[in-house]
């Protein structure tokens, strides 16, 4: 089976979104995955749906995905997130909306799941973040390997005995699974990480080894902020691509 690259949180970063597919042009995969949150935050929300709809073998449907298709008018929502996504409702076709619509909340491919946030009522988009979020989320987990996003920052977390876990930040490695086990591994995000780093984020898994790496990929920060700066969506969602927060 080939390698697998997931990409997930891309929120209409298309600089930072094209600079990690010429990375995963690079690395011998044969397929991409996306977890989710195409638009939302950044000003280049129709590009991305585009590329991402060109590239990408199954997508799933984020939050943010979520909030446009049904219309941000509906919710009740920050200036940082609402804007990004009246533009997106400006700009993405109307045929890449219908796409958008029809994207599906978790997916089983080549033996493992994929999900935006947890596997935990997945269409609620809940944070796998403390103790109780990750049991819950197992307790649904029926593969022993389930790839997700939502919270922009690369993790893993393993199912112990006696209702217990354990969560270990990843670094841009490969880290080895043990096939007796069972994991949820956070891929990190490729237009917004917040986990102090601001280099784009994305994973690769290799059946073969049964093993996980995280790529990091420089790209143009400030050309994404000038065009966040430039389409009037207010000015934080560009800083804090600067600090990865």
């Amino acid at each position: 089976m080939p390698k697998i690259a997931l990409i997930s949180d891309i929120h209409a970063n298309i600089d930072a979104l094209e600079a990690v597919l010429a990375d995963i042009d690079q690395q011998g995969v044969e397929e991409i995955l996306c977890l989710g949150d195409i638009v939302g935050y950044g000003a280049a929300p129709a590009e991305c749906v585009k590329l991402v709809r060109e590239c990408c073998f199954v997508t799933l449907m984020g939050n943010h995905d979520e909030y446009l298709v049904k219309d941000p008018d509906k919710f009740v929502l920050s200036r940082r997130i609402r804007d990004p996504l009246v533009l997106a409702k400006e700009t993405v076709p109307k045929d890449d909306l219908k796409w958008l619509s029809k994207l599906p909340f978790t997916a089983e491919v080549h033996g493992f799941t994929i999900v935006h946030a947890s596997l935990h009522h997945p269409e609620s988009f809940n944070y796998l973040i403390n103790r109780l979020d990750a049991l819950q989320h197992f307790a649904e987990q029926k593969t022993p390997l389930c790839f997700l996003g939502h919270t922009h920052s690369p993790v893993v977390t393993q199912s112990l005995p006696n209702d217990d876990v354990r969560t270990v930040p990843l670094r841009d490695s490969e880290t080895l699974l043990d096939r007796t086990q069972r994991y949820a591994i956070n891929v990190g995000s490729v237009g917004q990480p917040r986990d102090g780093n601001p280099r784009a984020a994305y994973g690769i898994y290799d059946p073969e080894y049964h093993s996980f790496t995280l790529r990091r990929v420089s790209y143009d920060i400030s050309k994404a902020a000038e065009r966040i700066i430039k389409a009037g969506i207010t000015e934080g969602n560009a800083t804090r691509l600067f600090e990865g927060m």
